[in-house]
């Protein structure tokens, strides 16, 4: 009962990983060849694009200020 168990797991692992594969890489390939083959530009540098936030970010501050206790007063 336990290997069938473990060869349906191995199964629908399988399934998902080609089903990953064939909606993400498969639809890229022709792009992708073309690339290799030097027919297509390959624009890297335009693809991405840097974004900074402009908000102004402040440090956290506590709530209550601590007072610094020596050693002596805790004891």
């Amino acid at each position: 009962m336990i290997a069938v168990i473990d060869s349906m797991t191995f199964a629908v692992a399988f399934a998902a990983s080609v089903w990953v594969f064939a909606f993400t890489l498969v639809p890229a390939l022709p792009r992708i060849a073309a690339i290799l083959r030097g027919e297509a530009e390959y624009e890297a540098a335009n693809a991405f694009v840097a974004v900074s936030d402009r908000r102004v970010r402040t440090r956290a501050r506590p709530v209550q200020r601590v007072r610094l206790v020596s050693l002596r007063e805790a004891a």
